[in-house]
């Protein structure tokens, strides 16, 4: 395998490159609007059928022919770049949402109510339209490369709920995929870098749900209920105490609740609490050790306080797993594009859940880390901040690379 300061053979021809560079720099300003469009107009997971729709209608003006999912959310298109198999390497963006009000001040702020692309996904969609429109326009010129796959577009809905790759999955997605890539930003790695990894670069994640049923009547006379708010917090106090004591300390876990409801009178003692949180681990074992205690915990304490408590996992996404030749080749074609310096091999996950993971169960796969730090220190805010927002210059680095890498892979990756 070669490493990442080998030069490309083929595919280092800048007689073939440099057309390819020209129209990524000249796509800058329009996606950069389209950027800023999704982030104006966002959609909540399983509901993207105005963002389909849009970047439907850009790929049909430039005589690609998308195939739309089920309800109109999300959809596939390939682009024939010569390939004498109908074998694809495909690239995969998300549509969806994060239900976090906007609370930036710039004109593309979301005008929709508590929703917000405070994740990057309108940035990935961005960068993925921007690479197939820059492959589709060359693509005649580039077929003389021996290319052993095609390229397949995923455009997926319900990132967030971790339902949608499993959704595009069963709908034939991946019918004659030999490869994904992806990509997802970060919002502290500098603008012009990139992130990669072996092996997982997410950690595994469940979503869960508690629901504390007691008794309900008035504050003066506690004796005649029973009160579900104790309960809830001796649940909370304990998930931060022992769910932590379940798994080898050396690896990371973070178990976070994320919500407490109980009533709205000031003088009654509600019927019922709800909890809700997620739980990441970087090891599949860890996140199901500390699930298992998490049940114990629950069933100690509706002992103890004479409440009924039930705990409900309602989402699950597996720890991604990087192929270690699609990140070469990442890696390898990022360094043609960009400097060699600004490509950081990461020393350890992220506990982020990713569903890219279950097309990694299924065919290889890598995804990598897109810088897009603002300028500003100051001004760098979290995923799912309120005040997430992206560098946009990274747009065009993303499709850089992003183009560079794909045909790479289409034309080293084995046929399947």
């Amino acid at each position: 395998m070669r490493t990442i300061d080998e030069p490309l053979d083929q595919i280092d021809d800048e007689q073939w490159w440099s057309p390819l560079q020209a129209s990524i720099e000249a796509l800058e300003p329009r996606i950069v609007r389209l950027r800023r469009r999704l982030h104006a107009t966002p959609e909540s997971s399983g509901n993207e059928q105005q963002t389909t729709a849009l970047l439907v209608d850009i790929l049909r003006d430039a005589g690609i022919t998308p195939i739309l999912m089920e309800n109109g959310c999300g959809f596939v298109a390939d682009i024939n770049i010569g390939a004498p198999t109908s074998t694809f390497i495909a690239l995969r963006a998300e549509l969806d949402a994060v239900n976090v009000q906007d609370d930036k001040g710039v004109p593309y702020a979301s005008t929709q109510p508590d929703l917000c692309h405070a994740c990057g996904h309108d940035a990935h969609a961005s960068i993925l339209m921007a690479t197939a429109l820059t492959i589709n326009k060359h693509r005649q010129d580039i077929a003389a490369m021996q290319f052993k796959h095609n390229i397949r577009l995923i455009f997926q809905p319900a990132e967030e709920t971790a339902v949608g790759a499993r959704s595009m999955i069963k709908q034939g997605a991946l019918n004659g995929v030999a490869a994904i890539v992806a990509l997802h930003s970060d919002p502290f790695l500098d603008a012009g870098h990139i992130g990669l990894r072996n092996g997982p670069i997410t950690g595994a994640c469940k979503t869960f749900k508690v629901i504390v049923r007691g008794r309900s009547g008035h504050t003066a006379r506690p004796h005649e209920a029973i009160d579900p708010i104790p309960a809830a917090t001796s649940v909370i106090d304990m998930f931060y105490q022992l769910g932590p004591r379940s798994m080898d300390s050396r690896y990371p876990l973070a178990l976070t609740v994320s919500s407490i409801m109980a009533g709205q009178a000031v003088n009654a003692i509600p019927a019922q609490a709800s909890i809700t949180g997620t739980l990441r681990t970087a090891r599949l074992e860890d996140l199901e050790a500390v699930q298992r205690q998490m049940i114990r915990i629950t069933e100690s304490v509706s002992h103890a306080t004479s409440c009924q408590i039930d705990i409900e996992f309602v989402g699950f996404t597996p720890p991604t797993n990087n192929d270690p030749l699609l990140t070469e080749i990442i890696g390898r074609a990022a360094s043609e594009v960009i400097k060699p310096k600004s490509i950081e091999w990461l020393d350890v996950p992220s506990l982020g859940g990713e569903d890219f993971a279950f097309y990694q169960e299924l065919i290889p796969g890598a995804i990598f880390r897109l810088g897009t730090a603002l300028p500003n220190p100051r001004q760098r805010m979290p995923l799912h901040s309120s005040h997430f927002d992206i560098n946009e210059r990274a747009l065009g680095v993303g499709t850089l690379v992003m183009t560079r890498a794909v045909l790479l892979a289409a034309q080293e990756h084995p046929a399947s």
